[in-house]
């Protein structure tokens, strides 16, 4: 294979099937892939489950040398994937009759100012409550992100900035929400939120390639983006970290295409969450009903989409920026549903320095 090479694998859809078939799935999906990449240059894991055919794509290689490919097991950068991790926590303490999502914030986070009073839990889960976005990292900040060692040591700092709406009256993205509620997390558990999610959401799947610190084995960020006013890099090079900036509550957690798998079947059932709680943080709001979220920041991209209707599942994973992954969800999610590919043609860039995104959307 060269060194973008593609390896496709399709098997019937039964746990522990060893025995591979070729379904139409794999021919669709294979060339919704072939044609995707044409537009936008594809690394990492794509994973495509529908009826009872599931195929595999892997391109690309987890390191900056070309000397490690990529696999399923690879760990990727999740940015705002990792906010599924926390409706799935918020969603077994509701099962366990520990919260209720009409609660006020204030209830189980007393320390947080009179403005907050009228926010209720459902409203942080669903962008709802109108805390500060905080999708562009803050310098001002750095010191108080750096410091913090549990979700709870941040509330002071969202607090601090003011609320841009009255909540329950619109919807805006809002990274600082989900800091919330990862202190929500912590006061009503007594752990810490990554200790929690660890134990109650991890362990219980078998997703031993998910966490929240990068190891030797993570896929390596790689970015055409530089510093403001410079030129994108051509190749792209391997991302820049910054302490200040660990993953959260709000994003940028660590999973694999086989980790997010076992999340998928295990929502598509109810050995997670109840049908109740699972249809209350993650409402329908769409038709086909999608579960799910999309993330980037520099060098990593992500789609993670369960169709319950359907019981399709859609996981994209890159260790490009974006929109490489996005626009490969686009094109296939269609395919899941029974429709045609839908490529999403490549716009050309202004003309230059390529504006940074988000680190965590």
């Amino acid at each position: 294979m060269g060194r973008w090479g593609v390896l496709l694998a399709a098997c019937a859809w039964m746990p522990g099937a060893g025995v591979a078939s070729t379904t139409p799935l794999q021919g669709t999906v294979a060339a919704c892939v072939a044609e995707q990449a044409k537009q936008r240059p594809f690394s990492g894991v794509v994973v495509a489950v529908a009826a009872d055919a599931r195929v595999v794509h892997v391109s690309g290689f987890a390191d900056a040398r070309g000397a490690v490919p990529i696999g399923r097991d690879t760990p990727f950068r999740l940015a705002s994937v990792s906010k599924v991790f926390t409706r799935v926590a918020i969603g077994t303490l509701v099962d366990a009759g520990r919260l209720r999502l009409e609660d006020p914030v204030r209830r189980h986070l007393p320390e947080l100012p009179e403005s907050f009073a009228p926010i209720t839990i459902a409203q942080l889960l669903e962008h709802r409550a109108g805390v500060a976005p905080m999708t562009r990292p803050d310098m001002a900040d750095g010191p108080t992100m750096a410091g913090a060692r549990t979700a709870r040591d941040l509330v002071a700092l969202v607090a601090a900035k003011p609320l841009a709406f009255e909540a329950g009256s619109r919807e805006q993205y809002s990274n600082g929400g989900y800091l919330l509620l990862g202190a929500v997390i912590e006061a009503i558990s007594g752990e810490d939120y990554r200790r929690y999610v660890a134990r109650r959401v991890f362990a219980p799947l078998g997703m031993r390639s998910s966490g929240f610190d990068p190891g030797p084995e993570a896929a390596v960020p790689m970015t055409r983006l530089r510093g403001p006013g410079q030129p994108q890099a051509d190749p792209p090079q391997p991302r820049i970290e910054f302490a200040a900036l660990k993953a959260s509550s709000a994003g940028d957690a660590l999973s694999s295409a086989a980790d997010l798998e076992l999340l998928a079947q295990a929502l598509l059932g109810t050995t997670l969450l109840s049908e109740s709680t699972r249809a209350a943080v993650f409402p329908r709001r769409s038709a086909p009903w999608r579960l799910g979220q999309a993330g980037g920041s520099a060098g990593s991209n992500t789609v993670w989409w369960v169709f319950p209707d359907s019981g399709a599942v859609l996981i994209v994973l890159t260790n490009f920026d974006p929109p490489a992954g996005e626009l490969m969800g686009q094109a296939l999610a269609p395919v899941l549903l029974g429709q045609p590919c839908q490529t999403q043609v490549r716009r050309p860039a202004p003309p230059g320095p390529v504006p940074r995104p988000p680190e965590t959307g």
